[in-house]
């Protein structure tokens, strides 16, 4: 069926299609009222000395929201928020149940009309058509964009920001583009991920001094890259894996000029790598291969683009903290970091080096 939307998180994938349905697969666990909660089958038992022991790993896709269609979603690291064509927004727990989908509960606060939702692992952002942003979540490095006290908030807008037109977040920083093309940052900047000059963390939005006026903003953990209206991709943040796409320094605080071989369509960024998609539908990425995430059979990063082999022209890209999500339109396809069954097989395939197509139900 058509695909309206994916979302990688750090251990799960969620999809959106055309009839507003959600699916998820990963690490969910299934609830069977009255019976045994978890299927054996569900989890993954690994070695006890190693990351990923006794997690859930759902390799199916799961429905979420049954009756209750979505316009958008985005996978977090503790749920998944979907928002409703009637102005709700719900925070889906990763438990679902056959018959009623996830559990969930409904944020009150937020005003209605959403465009974009967004996630870092303690805050969750929603931006609205009127290009308002509201924040809520756990504060410690400024990542709600406003001060907060007591750290952790609940919804609320954040001010002294200009009409946002789209929101990329990292694991602790997000960054926004404004409607004249501006770049915005702010939250955690211990490797200069704000690209501001410096590794301190702002709970400030502040403007980033980008000569051109930019067209797409994209967040990987601790980097972060901006696409501008020449096509020029610029980056900035961590690069000890070679994730912003250069070799010349572990980290940079200010954005440097990314040359690479094909127009960019389309980028994002996981932990320690950064995936892109081309005008054509070829999928590019680079840096830390370490679980499969930029297809090489050796568990080597590379500063240099890399093209995934094995895939039909896409037109969609997400990428999680280590797997990738591309779509056609009509499937679905994953690779990357498996020990969840985040990429659709069963987690006793860790890594999966090929594209994996993804079956909705």
């Amino acid at each position: 069926m058509p695909i309206a939307q994916i979302s990688a998180g750090s251990q799960r994938s969620v999809a959106l299609d055309n009839k507003g349905t959600a699916w998820g697969w990963g690490a969910f666990k299934t609830a069977y009222p009255n019976r045994q909660e978890t299927l054996p089958a569900e989890i993954c038992s690994t070695d006890k000395s190693k990351i990923g022991h006794h997690r859930y790993a759902q390799p199916y896709a799961q429905m979420l929201n049954p009756g209750t269609p979505f316009d958008l979603i985005a996978d977090g690291s503790v749920h998944i928020l979907g928002a409703c064509g009637s102005g709700a927004l719900l925070a889906c727990r990763p438990v679902i149940a056959p018959d009623h989908g996830a559990a969930h509960q409904k944020l009150q606060a937020i005003p209605q009309g959403i465009r974009q939702l967004a996630t870092m692992h303690t805050v969750s952002l929603a931006l609205l058509n009127n290009g308002s942003i509201w924040s809520w979540g756990f504060n410690h490095l400024g990542q709600l964009g406003r001060p907060a006290h007591p750290a952790h908030n609940t919804e609320a807008q954040i001010k002294n920001l200009p009409a946002i037109d789209s929101l990329a977040c990292g694991s602790a920083h997000a960054l926004a583009l404004d409607q004249s093309g501006n770049v915005w940052s702010w939250g955690a900047n211990q490797a200069g991920q704000l690209g501001h000059g410096t590794l301190k963390s702002s709970d400030t939005p502040r403007k980033l001094a980008l000569p051109d006026p930019v067209v797409q903003v994209a967040a990987g953990d601790t980097h972060s890259m901006a696409l501008d209206a020449n096509g020029q991709l610029w980056a900035w943040g961590a690069n000890n894996h070679g994730q912003t796409g250069s070799a010349d320094a572990a980290f940079f605080a200010e954005p440097v000029k990314i040359q690479l071989d094909f127009p960019v369509r389309q980028i994002d960024g996981g932990q320690f790598y950064t995936a892109a998609l081309a005008d054509q539908g070829e999928v590019f990425a680079w840096g830390w291969n370490g679980l499969g995430q930029i297809g090489l059979p050796q568990p080597h990063s590379s500063p240099k683009a890399v093209q995934i082999s094995g895939l039909p022209p896409v037109t969609r890209l997400a990428a999680g903290a280590g797997h990738v999500l591309v779509s056609d339109d009509a499937t679905i396809f994953a690779w990357g970091d498996n020990r969840s069954a985040a990429c659709g097989r069963p987690a006793q395939d860790t890594v999966i080096l090929t594209p994996n197509p993804i079956h909705l139900a």
